[in-house]
């Protein structure tokens, strides 16, 4: 299992300043729509000169030919993982499966894993009896997203750890799950609300977990990271 750290900021050299206090900890980073629209590309291309990997987290969502150009343009930062939201429907994700293979293809990129966001861990049952999603728990309506995804040839999905069990089980273990909502064991659960443990999440087999604010916001990121390394290890 691998930490990916968040770099929810809205400064490119916080974000540096965090990467370099947690050094070799981490090697996996996360950034998002908040340090993406501040810095642009540049934060990518800082990060892959420090041989860091990069999780693209922007949750594409659009009408099929729209998103997957997106998809496919984001291939060219050199992004390790990226993202595209599954309620986008079958015809949106298959569409940037497609361009993503061409597009590498044709640049002789390095094709990264595209993954789909299915329920956001903000969110939990009472969301769906809002929507009126009324034939689906929090896990079943991930499952059938999820299912979604791997029909339409994506490489995993974004869910919470306490779904990792079911899709491992329904879908096969090579099918990926990045789980964020990752809260140390008494830590703040802050905006999250489908959260679980670092070691809970390896029990139930998350490939990636993501881990934010426990790190981030931490007085000493690098002993932060170090003390959930040393929890998952345990």
């Amino acid at each position: 299992m691998e930490i990916i750290a968040a770099l929810d900021f809205d400064d490119i050299n916080k974000a540096k300043e965090l990467v370099k206090k947690v050094g070799s900890n981490i090697f996996y980073y996360k950034v998002g729509l908040e340090l993406f629209v501040s810095s642009g590309p540049s934060i990518i291309d800082w990060l892959k000169s420090e041989n860091k990997k990069v999780f693209l987290d922007l949750k594409f969502h659009d009408i099929p030919n729209t998103a997957s150009r997106a998809v496919s343009a984001a291939a060219n930062y050199g992004a390790d993982i990226i993202n595209i939201h599954t309620q986008g429907g079958k015809q949106m994700m298959q569409k940037c499966v497609e361009e993503l293979q061409n597009e590498c293809s044709r640049k002789n990129l390095a094709k990264p894993l595209l993954i789909g966001v299915t329920v956001l861990t903000s969110l939990d049952d009472n969301h769906l009896i809002e929507y009126s999603i009324n034939d689906f728990s929090a896990a079943g309506y991930v499952l059938k997203l999820a299912g979604f995804a791997k029909e339409c040839g994506l490489d995993g999905v974004v869910s919470s750890a306490k779904e990792t069990k079911i899709i491992k089980e329904n879908l096969g273990s090579d099918f990926i799950t990045v789980t964020p909502g990752i809260r140390p064991a008494g830590a703040d659960i802050t905006d999250q609300k489908r959260v679980v443990t670092p070691k809970d999440a390896l029990h139930l087999g998350s490939d990636y977990i993501v881990i934010g604010r426990p790190i981030t916001a931490a007085k000493d990121p690098a002993y932060a990271a170090e003390l959930i390394l040393k929890e998952i290890n345990e």
